[in-house]
């Protein structure tokens, strides 16, 4: 991820975008928390799922903690369309 995208995903807490990751899923997540803590080598994205084109590997979209995806898995971030 670049920086660009990285200071996207922080200026849209509590907002959804448009992700796809290296495993090919594309998804809408509304974005809760974004890490990037360089002590502890963290570099991650919570969110919701708000839908997905892999919905079926979400075995509990009642996740009220959401789910964890690291940077290095995030291929692009975009603004929903």
């Amino acid at each position: 991820m670049t920086e660009s995208e990285i200071q996207f995903l922080k200026e849209n807490i509590d907002n959804s975008v448009e992700i796809e990751t290296s495993n090919g899923e594309r998804l809408i997540a509304k974005v809760l928390f974004v890490t990037c803590d360089e002590e502890y080598d963290e570099h991650e994205l919570t969110y919701q799922v708000v839908s997905s084109s892999l919905l079926e590997s979400y075995s509990n979209l009642e996740n009220a903690g959401g789910y964890v995806l690291d940077f290095d898995k995030i291929m692009s971030v975009r603004p929903l369309s």
